[in-house]
C-alpha cells in the first residue's frame, strides 16, 4: 500500500510538473495558404512577455538555431518543404527574409540585426509546425507586432481557451497589455481572409504561427499517461507476487 501510495504520488507530481518557465517569447505568422503561399512565417513578427508566462504544447519540443542548418537566403516559393517548417525562400525579396533571419540575424530582414539570436525554435520531432501551443501566465501580458513586413493589413490578437471571443490587439505595430486571467491562445486574422489561430491545424495542414524562446511547458500525450500508469501498475504487481513469494 505504501508503495502504491509513492506512486500515486510520482504520477501526480509528474503530471503537474513545469518543465521550463519563460517570461519571454517571440513569434511569426504567415497569412497566406496554398500555392501562392511562401511559408516565410514574417508577415507578422512579434514578442509576448509576462511573469511565469508559459508556452505549453503536447507535441513541440526545442531545438537550437545551429539544427535549422543554411537559412535559405533564395526568392521563390518553397510551398511547406522548409526544414523547419519555417525555413523557407520568401517572396518579399532577397537576401533572407524568412523569420529565421528575423530571429537569428543576417539576411536582409531587420537590417541583419537578430531579434533573438539566442532563442531556441519551437517543432515537432519531425522539424514540422506545432498546431496546439497555447500560454499561460501569473498576471498580465505584453504584446508587441516588431516587424510588419506583409503587405496586407494582419490584426493579432487572444482569447481564452475555450471561450471564441477574440480581443484584438489593433492592426500593424503596436504594443498592447492585457490580462486573460487564464489559459490563452493567439490569433491573427487577415484583411478581407481568415483568422488563423496557434493551437489548430490550418486547411493546409500546418500551423500559420511559428514560435521561439527558450523554455516549454510540455504536457505528455494521453499514451504517455497510459505507458505510465502501466509500469507503476506492473511495478506493484511484481511487488505484491515478491511478497507472497517470501510468505
Amino acid at each position: 500500500m505504501r508503495f502504491m501510495k509513492a506512486g500515486v504520488c510520482a504520477l501526480t507530481l509528474f503530471l503537474s510538473m513545469p518543465i521550463w518557465a519563460d517570461s519571454t517569447y517571440f513569434g511569426g505568422f504567415e497569412d497566406s495558404s496554398g500555392a501562392n503561399s511562401d511559408y516565410d512565417y514574417n508577415d507578422l513578427v512579434f514578442s509576448i512577455s509576462g511573469t511565469n508566462l508559459m508556452l505549453n504544447t503536447a507535441t513541440g519540443m526545442l531545438f537550437n538555431k545551429s539544427a535549422a542548418g543554411v537559412l535559405n537566403t533564395s526568392m521563390g516559393a518553397s510551398g511547406l518543404s522548409g526544414t523547419p517548417f519555417w525555413n523557407n525562400s520568401s517572396l518579399d525579396g532577397a537576401g533572407g527574409l524568412n523569420v529565421g533571419w528575423c530571429i537569428y540575424g543576417g539576411g536582409a530582414c531587420n537590417g541583419g540585426t537578430g531579434l533573438a539570436p539566442n532563442d531556441q525554435y519551437i517543432a515537432t520531432a519531425a522539424g514540422k509546425s506545432v498546431n496546439d501551443i497555447f500560454f499561460s501566465v501569473d498576471g498580465n501580458v505584453s504584446e508587441q507586432v516588431t516587424l510588419h513586413i506583409a503587405g496586407l493589413t494582419d490584426t493579432l490578437g487572444w482569447e481564452l481557451v475555450g471561450d471564441n471571443t477574440i480581443h484584438y490587439f489593433g492592426p500593424n505595430t503596436q504594443t498592447a497589455t492585457f490580462a486573460p486571467g487564464g489559459n490563452f491562445i493567439l490569433l491573427a486574422t487577415v484583411s478581407a481572409g481568415p483568422t488563423f489561430d496557434s493551437n489548430t491545424t490550418a486547411a493546409d495542414g500546418v500551423s500559420h504561427f511559428a514560435f521561439f524562446g527558450n523554455a516549454i511547458t510540455t504536457t505528455p500525450e494521453p499514451a504517455s499517461f497510459a505507458l505510465l500508469g502501466l509500469g507503476l501498475l506492473g511495478s506493484f504487481a511484481m511487488r505484491k507476487k515478491f511478497h507472497s513469494a517470501k510468505k
